[in-house]
Formats: C-alpha cells, sequence, structure tokens
C-alpha cells in the first residue's frame, strides 16, 4: 500500500490519541510507526495539554492552518485550508460576520471579480448572521455552521434556481462596493433531494467524471481508494472498478491498520456482487480472517495495557476492533469496529462463511455502547467527538443485517443522527468519513423525516463544498484532529458525494440496492 508522510512538526500539536486516530486514517505500517523516536509521543502528549481549546476552528486562527496548504492537486496552489465559497472559485478566511478573500482560482466564475482582501459581508442584499467559533465536543450537537457559511451556500442555491447571478457585498480598501459573479444556473435541490432531482444527478455526474480524470490526485490512503472504487461501481463504471479491484486483489500485510482489509473487502465484495468476478474471493475471505484478529475477545487479556503512559484496559471493549491486525494501542473504536461487521455482512452476501460468533459479539459491543439517546462516541456511549459517521455506519449495518428485533435502537441512532445534523463537518481525524457515511446511512434508516432533516440542513453545505471544476473538497471543521485537507482534499469528499447524491440510481448494497438472489 502507499504510505502516507505526515508533516512531523505538525505531531507536535496532538495528544497521543489524536496522532492514533490519525493514523487510523492515513494508515502505516506498524513498524513504520515504531520508526519515530519514543520521547516523540511524550512530546506530543505535553505539547496537546500545553495548547488545550486553542486548537481548532474554534478558534479564528483555525491551528494556524489558515496558511498551511496542502501539497495534494490543484489546492496546492491555496495559500492555506481554506474555506472554499462554492462554485465561485474563491477561497476565503472566515470571520465571524464575513469572509475575507485569500485565492481565486484562474478561469473560475471569480476570476476577475474578486480580489485579494476582499471582505465580503453579504449576498444577495442579505448581511451576513454571526458564526459561532468553539469545538461543541461531547453529547449536546452545539450549533453548526450558521454565519456566513450557511448564507452564503443558500445565497448559492437562490441563485443557481435563477439566472446564476450571484450578487456580493464587499468592503475593497475600506469602501463599500457591489460586485455580480455569474454562476451556471443549474436549478434549486428538489424539495426530496438527493431522489428525485436533476441537480443532485449533474452533480454526481460533474463529481464522477471528476474522479475518474483526475488520477494524479489519489494519495492511495484506503479510505480514498475504497470510496473511489465503490463510486465507480455505484455509477456504473464497471471497467474502471475493474481495474482497480486487480490492482487491489492482494490480501494485507498481517500488521496493516484495520482499516485496510474494511475498506478493502466492502469494495471487493460490492464488485464482486456486479461483476461475478470469483478472483477478488479468496482476498475478500481473507480480509475477513484479519478482522477476526483484531477484535477483542477477552477483555481481561488487556488488564495490564498501556498506551502513552496511561492505564487502558477499560478502553478494550468485548467485542470491539481496534486499530491494527493484532489489537494494540489505546483500545477498541466505535468506527473500525463497524467497518469490520459491513464487511462481514456485505461478504456474507459474496458466499463467503462469516463466523456468528465473532459477528453477534460486534453487535452486542455496539448495542451496549450506544447511548440510551442513540449517541455513538469515539468508543463508549459518552466519548467525545462528532457522533454522525459512525451513525451513519450503524444505520447501514443494520439495514444490511436485518436482524430481528433491532428497530428500537435503530430508531434511537436514527433520532441522534438527526439532532446531530450540525455537526456533518466535525468528523475526527477526517470529515469525509462523517459525510459520506452519515448522508448514505440516514437514507437507509428508512425515516423520510429524518433523511430530510438532515439533507435540508445540509443543503447550503454542500453547496459550499463544491468546487467550480465538478469535484468537492474538504471544509475546515470544528474538530482539533482534522487533518483531511492534507491526505486527501478532494478525491475522497467527492467519491462520498458520488455515493450520497447518487442513491436514487445506485447499485450497492450500501446504497440500498437489494442482494441479487
Amino acid at each position: 500500500m502507499n504510505r502516507f508522510s505526515f508533516p512531523l512538526h505538525a505531531f507536535f500539536l496532538l495528544s497521543h490519541e489524536v496522532l492514533d486516530s490519525i493514523a487510523s486514517i492515513a494508515p502505516l505500517p506498524q513498524n513504520h510507526m515504531s520508526h519515530l523516536p519514543k520521547f516523540t509521543f511524550l512530546t506530543i502528549a505535553t505539547a496537546a495539554l500545553i495548547a488545550g481549546s486553542a486548537l481548532a476552528i474554534s478558534t479564528p486562527e483555525n491551528l494556524g492552518q489558515w496558511e498551511k496548504p496542502t501539497k495534494i492537486g490543484p489546492d496546492k496552489e491555496c495559500p492555506g485550508f481554506l474555506v472554499n465559497l462554492g462554485p465561485t472559485g474563491a477561497r476565503a478566511i472566515l470571520k465571524e460576520s464575513s469572509f475575507v478573500v485569500k485565492y481565486v482560482f484562474a478561469k473560475s466564475p471569480a476570476d476577475g471579480q474578486l480580489r485579494i482582501d476582499d471582505e465580503i459581508t453579504g449576498a444577495n442584499g442579505k448581511a451576513f448572521a454571526q458564526h459561532t467559533f468553539g469545538k461543541f465536543y461531547g453529547m449536546e450537537p452545539g450549533v453548526g455552521y450558521e454565519g456566513p457559511i450557511m448564507d452564503m451556500g443558500n445565497a448559492i442555491e437562490d441563485s443557481e434556481g435563477k439566472d446564476g447571478m450571484l450578487s456580493l457585498d464587499i468592503i475593497r480598501g475600506g469602501q463599500p462596493v457591489k460586485v455580480e459573479v455569474k454562476l451556471e444556473a443549474i436549478g434549486r435541490f428538489s424539495n426530496t433531494f438527493p431522489k428525485g432531482c436533476p441537480k443532485s444527478e449533474k452533480l454526481t455526474t460533474r463529481a464522477m467524471d471528476y474522479l475518474l480524470h483526475r488520477p494524479e490526485e489519489r494519495c492511495g490512503i484506503v479510505h480514498e481508494k475504497g470510496l473511489l472504487g465503490l463510486a465507480m461501481l455505484a455509477q456504473g463504471k464497471t471497467k474502471e472498478a475493474e481495474a482497480l479491484a486487480m490492482s487491489w486483489n492482494k490480501p494485507p500485510g498481517e500488521k496493516e491498520w484495520t482499516w485496510y482489509p474494511s475498506y478493502q473487502a466492502i469494495f471487493l465484495s460490492e464488485y464482486f456482487l456486479q461483476t461475478a468476478d470469483s478472483r477478488v474471493l479468496p482476498t475478500i475471505e481473507e480480509d475477513c480472517k484479519r478482522l477476526y484478529l483484531s477484535q477483542v475477545i477477552d477483555p481481561e487479556l488487556y488488564k495490564d495495557a498501556m498506551h502513552g503512559g496511561k492505564p487502558q484496559a477499560k478502553n478494550f471493549l468485548k467485542g470491539g476492533n481496534g486499530h491494527g491486525a493484532r489489537i494494540a494501542g489505546y483500545g477498541t473504536m466505535t468506527i473500525s469496529t463497524l467497518m469490520a461487521m459491513l464487511t462481514w455482512e456485505l461478504a456474507e452476501d459474496t458466499g463467503v462463511k462469516i463466523n456468528d460468533f465473532n459477528r453477534d459479539l460486534a453487535f452486542d459491543c455496539i448495542h451496549t455502547h450506544t447511548n440510551k439517546t442513540g449517541f455513538m462516541g469515539y468508543r463508549h456511549s459518552t466519548d467525545a467527538y462528532t457522533p454522525v459517521g459512525r451513525q451513519g455506519l450503524c444505520l447501514i449495518v443494520h439495514r444490511l443485517a436485518n436482524r430481528p428485533d433491532t428497530s428500537d435502537y435503530v430508531a434511537r441512532v436514527t433520532a441522534n443522527l438527526t439532532a446531530s445534523k450540525t455537526r456533518l463537518n466535525d468528523g475526527h481525524g477526517d470529515n469525509a468519513l462523517a459525510w459520506g457515511w452519515a448522508l448514505l446511512g440516514v437514507q437507509l434508516s428508512g425515516n423520510e423525516a429524518a433523511t430530510r432533516e438532515v439533507f435540508d440542513y445540509n443543503k447550503a453545505f454542500l453547496n459550499m463544498a463544491r468546487t467550480h471544476d465538478g469535484a468537492f473538497v474538504i471544509q475546515p471543521g470544528r474538530n482539533l484532529a482534522e487533518k483531511a485537507y492534507y491526505m486527501s482534499p478532494r478525491i475522497h469528499p467527492t467519491a462520498a458525494m458520488v455515493l450520497a447524491l447518487g442513491t436514487e440510481k445506485g447499485k450497492l448494497r450500501i446504497q440500498g440496492a437489494k442482494a441479487k438472489p
């Protein structure tokens, strides 16, 4: 697999738990991690304690990332991790009630209209409301992206639903001016979007075209590769999916992170279900076995577990899956457990025999450690960090498993996902994980009211995440460990949105397609 080189100076801002979270999203072989000196981990933990709550977009400084560019794709031209202003082609710093433009892509709608350091204070004649900075960790949803991001996204929706003309109120050189940016009049999202929605269909088609024609932007980390392959299959790009499947048709090494066999087997299983290509079955079967090895069967075996100088026994949950193929680090995680569960459900559809003992343990773990409200924490029912990606993944797993007597549980998870609709962009380590799994999962919940509430609230956010050339790009979020922009700024979120917006014609089990008899 391709290795991801994380900038070492960024490590010194993060705790040991954050470091492990990043490692799980940008998977490095464990032997690679062992090359880091031990004092690095102590320095990380110390620095995190000193930095405290100053980290993340919760503050106007955005962790210093306004001026820290990515090295991947066309976004490396931008001077830092800036807010994408939708299909205008402009990028900006977020202030409480305005945007300050810091980059404009050449040949984009904003090219020649907006200038560097223009301060945008309103759109289509309406002044922006105030954004509330803050992390909002924990079980309470907190505020979302109300303020300039939501107001600008709604203005884009209004303009695209008319003649495409977006009017912006600007402070330029200390003087108020009005600037008009001409967008394409592609229409509004329908009241039932993404289904029954021509705009969703157009955006999905363009996003798929972007994925197919920008191979140089693929960084090769497994979550990007897995969703890219799934997006190809969902849109009927079987030839392209076959090429990816054959290049990836080899079981992972025994020390690879849990994410590797999960994403690989999920993609290869969906590929087999569409093509009946039996060449991938041995790899799927081996992936399933690797995931058994990352599952805690007896927590007593970890009673003396330590990580980062802290006891970790309480975090090794029975039935849960950890980061690695052999359980290590600081215990099990909800999302890695759900990834293993989804792998086993899809693999069973291909004809691979799954051990019910392991599967039942995993379901018991997830059910036990979901809060009575339906909140799903990082590992425990009350852990911090945004829940929506885990909740969406949980709903997909339960839809595919169709286990008896889980309807009340599914209803609770759906209700809390709906209440947490404000946190779509707050994913821990990679917020595209939240985008993709939450928007897919709520559509499989069977609850139309919940689907509407989640999609309608985030309509403006989706408009803002769109680029002028058909992709979707990672937006700054509230989480202190958000590093997706530096791992896969466009390919991963674009693939996630192909899946989420393309469910009406989607061909995948994770999109609700029925298994073939």
